[in-house]
């Protein structure tokens, strides 16, 4: 008997309903189509060490992210979707898909130079500007 309800919880397991979870393209190609992004952002992105923030290191300035609702699919022109594509291919790390906004775009491949093990909890909380500020703060302190 213990093997039957076993088999049968399990079953029961697999028929719930999970959640739909955006992927990385969806999460992308929101940002894209809110901010009217085009293919001048990828420039932004090969000169992204003119772009770091160059603020006082002392300063406690803390950012939270600001809502957003991204599709959960996307329906793109052929020019938001080469964008797109271009983008992820560009910054290609786990980062990406907690990014809000262009300016966090931008910022996610030096944040992930920093520290490549950032709690996703953390990353979905807090602006990327903070984080890569606290980053950067606790690599110029060892």
């Amino acid at each position: 008997m213990n093997l039957l309800t076993n088999i049968k919880k399990k079953r029961e397991q697999q028929r719930k309903k999970q959640p739909f979870k955006r992927d990385v393209f969806n999460q992308v190609s929101g940002i894209v189509r809110t901010y009217g992004l085009n293919m001048n952002f990828l420039t932004l992105l090969e000169k992204i060490e003119e772009y770091l923030p160059k603020v006082n290191l002392n300063s406690t300035r803390v950012r939270v992210k600001a809502p957003m609702e991204s599709p959960l699919f996307s329906l793109v022109t052929q020019d938001e979707y080469t964008l797109t594509l271009s983008i992820i291919r560009k910054i290609d790390n786990s980062y990406l898909m907690y990014a809000h906004s262009p300016e966090e775009i931008l910022l996610c491949d030096p944040l992930y130079h920093l520290n490549p093990s950032l709690s996703p909890e953390k990353l979905a909380r807090y602006h990327f500007e903070t984080l890569f500020l606290h980053e950067r703060v606790k690599v110029d302190l060892t």
